[in-house]
């Protein structure tokens, strides 16, 4: 009997090693918009994939990025809508910039949005759009996973995050200038190409013609910055700059950003420093 029950929790350990395992690391979270970083593990190793992270990208960049994107889908009658709402544009933008920067080369960036609407005037939805990122080859994939999903009254467990080996709703992505479509539900974005200085929306008028237009404020160009020396730094950097300088070199030591990372934090941190503007 004993030898039985040994036998049995070894094998139970030796399954639970051979599992693959999600680890989930939160980056940011407005409202109802949470944005992860996530990786595999399997018998206690991190899976390797390669990613070109972490990648500086700004917000005002990513926003353009995803105001471009566009689906059609049985549930709106085949019309070209876009595939993230308008009014959670900002938001997402802004947590994927933050992320890709703190991205390392195994985590994929995950975003669940909620956006509550009125259904007839009378009762709040909930909606979920969630979608996944990661750069590889200097190009963003981007797989929208869910898009305006009705979050069912009944669900009793967590809001299921997209995977980019599936597909759970009836509708495809149609890429525009600037980007492929790497399946039906997936782009890979050349996000330094030009077109992506502005945020533009697509309307179908009706004789087919696809029309774009700005919908968002200018933005200045986020070209890329001239190389920040960090090797002496200004007697008089902020004091604010220092207290960041400071939280990124306790971040390092205690082994919570790698070495790519720090560089790419620190010369962003000291970028934004007045004594660097001059």
């Amino acid at each position: 009997m004993k030898r039985a029950l040994w036998i049995t929790s070894l094998t139970l350990l030796l399954a639970t090693g051979c599992l693959t395992r999600s680890v989930k690391v939160p980056v940011f979270e407005q409202d109802q918009t949470r944005v992860f970083l996530r990786s595999q593990t399997k018998g206690g190793e991190t899976i390797p994939k390669g990613f070109g992270h972490p990648m500086v990208i700004s917000a005002a960049r990513m926003a353009h990025i995803l105001s471009r994107i566009d689906l059609r889908s049985a549930q709106n009658d085949g019309e070209r809508t876009p595939a993230i709402p308008l009014e959670s544009l900002y938001v997402i933008a802004e947590g994927m910039s933050k992320a890709l920067a703190k991205a390392d080369p195994d985590q994929e960036v995950v975003v669940m949005s909620v956006r509550r609407a009125k259904h007839w005037g009378l009762f709040d939805r909930d909606y979920l759009n969630s979608l996944l990122a990661y750069v590889r080859d200097d190009l963003i994939y981007i797989h929208i996973s869910r898009a305006e999903w009705e979050i069912p009254n009944n669900l009793k467990t967590e809001l299921p995050e997209p995977r980019a080996d599936e597909e759970v709703m009836k509708f495809h992505l149609l890429a525009s200038e600037g980007m492929t479509l790497n399946g039906a539900q997936s782009v890979a974005v050349s996000w330094r190409d030009p077109i992506f200085r502005r945020a533009t929306r697509t309307r179908i008028l009706p004789s087919g013609k696809v029309v774009r237009r700005e919908i968002l404020m200018e933005t200045p160009e986020d070209a890329p910055a001239p190389p920040v020396s960090t090797d002496v730094l200004p007697a008089d950097l902020a004091p604010d700059t220092l207290r960041k300088l400071a939280d990124l070199e306790e971040q390092k030591s205690r082994g919570e950003v790698t070495q790519t990372q720090y560089t790419v934090i620190r010369a962003n941190i000291l970028r934004a420093d007045p004594a660097y503007a001059e």
